[in-house]
C-alpha cells in the first residue's frame, strides 16, 4: 500500500503568494490577523513571509513604533538575543526594507492597538490627539531613520489617515525628518462612515493654506495623492521643489496648483470608474489651470489620465485646448482606483 504524499509547493510559488496577499489592500486589523497567522505556520513559511512583510512594513498594523525600531540591526545587537521571530526580522529589514507606510485612524479609541478592529461607537473626525500614538509613530520612525541613517534601500513612504483632519501633516511637522533616501512620498485620506462625507467635503471647504513651509522635502521626486483638497495638495506642492511626477486621485480645481513647480514633468490624474462624463473633466477646470500657466514653460509639460472611457467630445476639445499651451494630454485605460 503507498504512502500518501503532503503536497508541496516550491519556495518561489509560495513567496510569490505571500507578496500578492501582503500587497492587497485591507484594513490594518486584517493585515495584523495576516501577520499573526503566516508567522505561525513553520520556520519556511515565517523565513519567506518576513522577507515579504519587511520590505513592504506598515506600521502600527501589525507593528507598532517601537516594535519595529527594536528590529533596527544597530538597536538589536543592544537589546541581547531575541526570540525566533526577531532574530529572522532583524536580519532581513535593513537589508531589504524598501518601504514604509503609515495608518493613523481617527476611529479607533486613543491607545487602542491599532489591529483590533475597535472603533468609536460614533463616528467622528479627529484634527488632533495628545494621546494617539500612531500619528506620533510616523514622527517617531523617520526620526530614527533619518538620524542614524537605517534603512538605505527605503525608497517609498506613504502616510494614510482615515477620519483624520488635514493640518496634523503640517501642525506636528510629521515629515520634517523624511528621510533623504525616500524619493517616493503617498498621503491618502479617506473616510469610513458615510455619515461623515458631508462632514469631510466640509472640512475640505475650511482649508486654509499654509503658507510658511516649515520644512522642506528636496529629495521627493514622485508625489501621490488622495482624499485632499487642491489648497493641501498645492501646499505639500510647495514642499517639493524637485518633484518631476505628481499623481492625484479624483482631481478637482487644478487651477489652484499653478504654477506647479518647474521640475514637474507629469501630472496623472485618477478617476476610478468604467466611464469619464463630460461634468468629471469640467471639475478639473483645465482651462482656468492652463491658463494659469499649470506648467512651466521648459517643463513640456503632460497630463496622464487613467479612467474609464471619456467622453469623446470633451476629450477631443480638452486635448486641442491642451495642445495650445504646450501640454500634451494622454489617456490610458484603467477602470479601478490607482490610488489605494
Amino acid at each position: 500500500m503507498s504512502q500518501k504524499s503532503t503536497p508541496w509547493l516550491p519556495p518561489e510559488l509560495v513567496e510569490h503568494i505571500l507578496r500578492d496577499l501582503w500587497a492587497a489592500p485591507q484594513p490594518p486589523h486584517e493585515r495584523t490577523i495576516l501577520f499573526t497567522t503566516l508567522c505561525k505556520v513553520n520556520r519556511m513559511w515565517l523565513g519567506l513571509f518576513l522577507r515579504v512583510a519587511m520590505r513592504d512594513v506598515h506600521v502600527p498594523c501589525p507593528l507598532s513604533a517601537p516594535d519595529f525600531l527594536r528590529l533596527l540591526p544597530e538597536r538589536a545587537i543592544c537589546q541581547g538575543e531575541g526570540d525566533l521571530y526577531t532574530a529572522e526580522a532583524t536580519a532581513l529589514v535593513s537589508k531589504l526594507c524598501r518601504s514604509l507606510t503609515f495608518h493613523v485612524d481617527g476611529g479607533a479609541p486613543a491607545g487602542a492597538d491599532a489591529g483590533a478592529g475597535i472603533t468609536t461607537s460614533e463616528p467622528a473626525i479627529k484634527l488632533y490627539s495628545q494621546t494617539d500614538d500612531a500619528p506620533s509613530a510616523i514622527s517617531t520612525v523617520l526620526y530614527m531613520v533619518s538620524t542614524f541613517g537605517y534603512l538605505p534601500h527605503l525608497r517609498r513612504v506613504a502616510l494614510h489617515y482615515t477620519d483624520w483632519g488635514y493640518d496634523d501633516l503640517f501642525d506636528q511637522l510629521r515629515l520634517a525628518l523624511l528621510p533623504t533616501q525616500a524619493t517616493h512620498l503617498g498621503l491618502h485620506y479617506a473616510f469610513r462612515a458615510p455619515a461623515l462625507v458631508p462632514l469631510a467635503v466640509y472640512l475640505k471647504t475650511l482649508y486654509t493654506r499654509h503658507r510658511v513651509a516649515h520644512f522642506a522635502l528636496p529629495a521627493v521626486r514622485h508625489l501621490s495623492l488622495s482624499g485632499v483638497p487642491a489648497e493641501f495638495a498645492a501646499d505639500v506642492l510647495a514642499l517639493c521643489p524637485g518633484v518631476e511626477t505628481v499623481e492625484m486621485a479624483n482631481p478637482a480645481r487644478l487651477y489652484v496648483l499653478a504654477p506647479l513647480p518647474p521640475s514637474v514633468r507629469t501630472l496623472v490624474l485618477c478617476a476610478p470608474g468604467r466611464t469619464l462624463d463630460r461634468e468629471q473633466m469640467h471639475w478639473w477646470m483645465l482651462t482656468a489651470a492652463m491658463e494659469g500657466k499649470l506648467f512651466h514653460p521648459d517643463a513640456r509639460g503632460r497630463i496622464v489620465v487613467r479612467a474609464g472611457t471619456p467622453d469623446p467630445v470633451a476629450w477631443t476639445e480638452s486635448k486641442r485646448f491642451c495642445k495650445r499651451f504646450g501640454v500634451e494630454l494622454v489617456y490610458e485605460r484603467d477602470e479601478s482606483c490607482c490610488i489605494p
